[in-house]
């Protein structure tokens, strides 16, 4: 019997918990769908064979799919070699705008710097549900 009560006050605390957790969460009102919602295509781009010391460019569009603005707070990359900028920091529902990544190949010296490169895209937005995406890039330094 106490086993029992154990057991359902341990379900109503974690319910508890649960439920004052997803309604704390900004953007999100409970039933209504209200919120932005990040899109990046494509998850990845190879850049293929990149001459050691050439610089390789590409934009990957981010759009808002939600319903409400989308705020893109910070961009990183993991490596120096490697920069990211985007165009428009809020979008409005359904707009899209340009993440323009650019690659160094000369950046990392020594054999380090040549061969098969592999470098991440981190986007922190105001998408609650997903509030990091990750996109790649890939090289092969010659």
């Amino acid at each position: 019997m106490k086993t029992k009560i154990v057991f359902v006050l341990v379900l109503v605390v974690l319910g508890l918990a649960g439920y004052g957790y997803f309604k704390s969460i900004p953007g999100i009102e409970p039933g209504t769908g209200n919120l932005p919602q990040i899109e990046i295509t494509p998850k990845s781009f190879d850049f293929g064979e990149v001459q050691y010391g050439d610089i390789a460019e590409y934009s990957f569009k981010i759009k808002n799919t939600g319903s409400e603005i989308l705020e893109i707070k910070r961009l990183a990359t993991s490596c120096g070699c490697t920069s990211a900028k985007i165009a428009k920091v809020e979008l409005n529902p359904g707009e899209e705008a340009d993440l323009r990544v650019t690659y160094d190949s000369g950046a990392m010296s020594g054999p380090h710097g040549k061969g098969e490169q592999e470098r991440i895209i981190y986007v922190k937005s105001s998408d609650p549900v997903n509030p990091q995406v990750e996109v790649m890039v890939y090289a092969n330094v010659r």
